[in-house]
């Protein structure tokens, strides 16, 4: 069984694997759009990248539970086709989680200033959203350069704003 990730499952894999691959799953686009602290991606054009994960044989179901509870809060899984980034490796079918719309965690579509405030000022118990939105946009920048997933990097660009501004702000602060 093939896992694939696309949000924390790039850069926190805990869970074992054989094996793993880089690629993309195309007809999804990776969107911000869940209200909890995971953001998953969503129906939609072009392709989102990521790794696919070869779970260990006779581990299949126990890595599964796993990942069925990290990934609570809406997510359903599917299967698609997982498109390896080197096209001398055939395509294969990969499980994915993804964030519906039916389910109470979702926000849905909303400007991208607002995304990043909420991003900004999120956190719960995996951390803070600002380090899940950088470690992801740094994961994929360096898993496939050549990608311009115009939403993750236009968000890590607002929020980046935001915390130069928080800074520039605490600075400027008199003590009393």
């Amino acid at each position: 069984m093939w896992v694939f990730g696309y949000g924390s499952l790039i850069w926190k894999v805990d869970f074992p694997y054989q094996d793993k691959v880089v690629g993309y799953i195309s007809g999804y686009s990776r969107r911000f759009w869940q209200g909890s602290i995971d953001h998953r991606g969503v129906p939609g054009k072009g392709c989102v990248w990521g790794v696919a994960y070869r779970l260990p044989v006779g581990k299949e179901e126990e890595v599964k539970a796993h990942l069925d509870f990290r990934e609570k809060g809406g997510y359903r899984t599917t299967t698609v086709i997982f498109y390896p980034k080197d096209s001398t490796t055939e395509p294969f079918t990969v499980l994915l989680y993804i964030g519906t719309c039916d389910n109470p965690n979702y926000l849905g579509p909303a400007p991208l200033e607002d995304i990043a405030e909420q991003i900004f000022n999120a956190a719960g118990p995996s951390g803070k959203n600002t380090e899940y939105l950088f470690e992801l946009a740094n994961s994929v920048r360096s898993l496939v350069p050549e990608d311009a997933d115009e939403h993750l990097f236009s968000l890590e660009k607002l929020v980046k704003e935001r915390l130069e501004g928080k800074q520039n702000f605490n600075c400027l602060k008199r003590p009393n």
